[in-house]
Order: structure tokens, then C-alpha cells, then sequence
């Protein structure tokens, strides 16, 4: 196991103050006997340049865990980048190894995780994903890495899915690409990847016939209230994976992460989804 050089990990970004992941990745690091201690820090994109080179100076922090609005921004202060952190340009989990910084994202795996502990799976699974940000962009390419017949994303931001679908098909190996929903098109398994549904009186990303025809509902947002998304998944009968289920499947693969030499998201994913006895992913 690898000899962490600190002994505390900053969980950083905004809003952080309903975030799980903190509690839950303490428990893994206490029943391991590691002694290592997650703690949160309130962090927006103005002041994350200057509390890295504080960070860089300090020498008493083992790595950190990013979320919102920091994973594209945190990448221009990396020293090494996963292949999938390059395709994304967005990490999530940074590992200090001395004076080097390697970033990593468990977005994707995290979100397979969750899929799987619902009884789906994602192969040959037709998906319409909402949201195309640092967690969207993970959670398309773990789709189409693990062999779904199609993925169709939608954004508000048009020219960022243009964008990212042209980098996306070098893997799509057979998954139809899309980013506008069809008339009468029906889907699989419907991916809410936008902070819609954090604030009371936010609307679906989805209209209710698109729900009421799809197989499954899975939202990565976690909120206080019954969205309108989970309403409407309840309301028509549907598998409603909840965001709470994501974290979960990340957490494990944070700590393997920070408490190895590790430098593959896939590696650590088989292995976590092999001790946990799922089987491993494709």
C-alpha cells in the first residue's frame, strides 16, 4: 500500500455543504486503519489558483476530491493526467506523490457502479443523457465504453456536445452518437446530469413523455426534496437510481486511488467491483 505523505484530503468546490462523500470516505480510511482524514473546503474558481500554490507550499495534504465548479479548472494545475482526464478535461480525484499531482475521474465508474447495484446494465442500453459538464462528460464516456447500442446528450450549451461527440466517437466502437432527441424515440435509461432538481421548483430536464416511455430514471443530483425528475419516474412506475447511489460507487474508488500507485480508473474499477463480488465491468 502506498505511504500517503499527508495526512488529511480536502474535498473542495461550492456548494459543498450537503456533500457525503467527506463521511463516507472517513469511514473506508477508519476501517482500514488508515490515518487519513477528509475535510471539506469551500472553494470557488477565483481562489483556486492561489489555494493550490498554498497547497503546493504546505506539504501536509495527501491528495484531494473535487466537485462543482472545479474539475475543468483544477486540470491546469496537474503535473499528470489519466488518459480518460485528458479525453475529458475534467478530474475529480488528485493524488499528491510528492512533488506530482496526477488527477484522475471516477464520474464514470462511479455512475456504472450505481447502475449496476440497480440490477441494469449499460451495455446495449439505448441513453439519453442530460448535461454535459465535468460529471456529464465522464458518464458518456463510461457509456460508451462499456459497449451501450446509443447515447444521445443534450445540453443547453449545444456547441460543447458538438464539441465533445467529435472527441467521444474515437471510442464509440458501434454506439450510435446524437444530440437532439427524435420525435417518437424511446429510451432505455435517462441520465440527469445537470444541477437541475438541487433547488426547489426546478424543472425536469425531461419532458414527462419521455419518462413515462424510458426504462429507467437515474439522477446524479442530490437534493433535500423530491425533484420533479424523481416525481414523475415514481409517478409512471419507473427505476429511479438516485444520486446518493453515485457517490457510493465512487467512494471506494477514492480511496484505492489515494492510498495507491494506481493510475487507471478501469484497474480500480474491476478490482473494486471484483472484491465487492458484482463481477467486473466491461
Amino acid at each position: 500500500m502506498r505511504e500517503t505523505g499527508g495526512r488529511r484530503i480536502e474535498m473542495i468546490g461550492t456548494p459543498i455543504d450537503h456533500v457525503r462523500t467527506p463521511d463516507l470516505l472517513n469511514r473506508l480510511f477508519e476501517r482500514e486503519g488508515q490515518a487519513l482524514r477528509v475535510v471539506k473546503k469551500r472553494l470557488g474558481p477565483v481562489a483556486l489558483g492561489r489555494h493550490v500554490e498554498a497547497l503546493r507550499r504546505s506539504g501536509d495534504v495527501a491528495g484531494l476530491v473535487v466537485t462543482t465548479p472545479l474539475k475543468s479548472g483544477i486540470c491546469a494545475h496537474l503535473d499528470r493526467r489519466t488518459p480518460l482526464v485528458r479525453l475529458l478535461g475534467a478530474a475529480n480525484c488528485i493524488r499528491f506523490d510528492g512533488d506530482s499531482w496526477i488527477g484522475a475521474n471516477f464520474d464514470g465508474h462511479g455512475f456504472e457502479a450505481a447502475v449496476r447495484a440497480a440490477g441494469l446494465e449499460l451495455a446495449g442500453r439505448r441513453f439519453l443523457l442530460a448535461g454535459s459538464g465535468g460529471a456529464g462528460t465522464a458518464i458518456a464516456a463510461r457509456i460508451v465504453g462499456a459497449g451501450a447500442a446509443a447515447l444521445t446528450i443534450i445540453d443547453s450549451d449545444s456547441g460543447k456536445v458538438t464539441d465533445f461527440l467529435q472527441a467521444l466517437r474515437r471510442l464509440a466502437r458501434g454506439c450510435v452518437l446524437g444530440d437532439a432527441v427524435a420525435g417518437k424515440a424511446r429510451y432505455d435509461i435517462l441520465v440527469n446530469a445537470t444541477p437541475l432538481g438541487m433547488n426547489r421548483g426546478d424543472p425536469s430536464p425531461f419532458a414527462p413523455g419521455i419518462v413515462r416511455d424510458a426504462g429507467a430514471v437515474v439522477d446524479i443530483v442530490i437534493a433535500e426534496q423530491p425533484s420533479r425528475l424523481r416525481r414523475d419516474a415514481e409517478r409512471f412506475g419507473r427505476t429511479f437510481v438516485e444520486g446518493t447511489a453515485m457517490v457510493q460507487g465512487q467512494v471506494e474508488l477514492f480511496r484505492r486511488f489515494l492510498t495507491t500507485s494506481a493510475t487507471s480508473e478501469a484497474a480500480l474499477s474491476r478490482a473494486a467491483a471484483k472484491a465487492s463480488g458484482r463481477g467486473a465491468p466491461g
